[in-house]
Order: C-alpha cells, then sequence, then structure tokens
C-alpha cells in the first residue's frame, strides 16, 4: 500500500482517525497532480487507503465500486469520490 502524505513534516504523534471526519484542503495545481497520482496508484493497487497529515493518519478500506459525482454550476466545477467502506463478510465454520 502506498501512503499518501497530505504534507511533507514527517514527525511521529500522529492519532489514527476513528468515526466520522471532515477536512478542507487547498492545493496548488503541481501538489494536487501528485496526490491524484498517487491516489490513482492506490486505488489501483488495491481496496485500502491511508491519508496523512502532521496531526493525523485516516485509514481506510472501501469497496470495489467508487461512486463519481460530477456537478457544474455557473462559476464551479465539482468532482466528488465517494468510497464506501469494505463490509467484513466474517466467516462460516462448523463444530
Amino acid at each position: 500500500m502506498i501512503k499518501m502524505e497530505i504534507s511533507t513534516d514527517k514527525s511521529g504523534g500522529r492519532k489514527t482517525v476513528e468515526g466520522n471526519f471532515s477536512k478542507e484542503f487547498y492545493m496548488g495545481r503541481e501538489e494536487l497532480s501528485d496526490f491524484l497520482r498517487k491516489l490513482a496508484d492506490e486505488i489501483e493497487s488495491g481496496n485500502e487507503l491511508e491519508l496523512k497529515s502532521d496531526e493525523w493518519i485516516l485509514p481506510f478500506k472501501f469497496r470495489d465500486k467508487i461512486e463519481v459525482e460530477i456537478d457544474k454550476d455557473h462559476d464551479e466545477l465539482e468532482i466528488e469520490l465517494e468510497f464506501e467502506k469494505m463490509e467484513d463478510k466474517g466467516s462460516l465454520t462448523i463444530g
């Protein structure tokens, strides 16, 4: 699994995100292009993402199908990717 870094600070002490989380980022074209390439590599390599910032780590296992939504109004284009959580199917045993 490729680790996607949102910043370049390599310090420790990050907290793993559990439960709900929301954060908005603004990136320049070069930084965003790099982020999207790494995201594409992670999606292609399997069903697990791990996003990191200076303060947190956000691991997520997702299903094979990813929803892509494109919205355009007069002044804005929005492209949204929605990853649904992969459900543990558990196992069946006898005796």
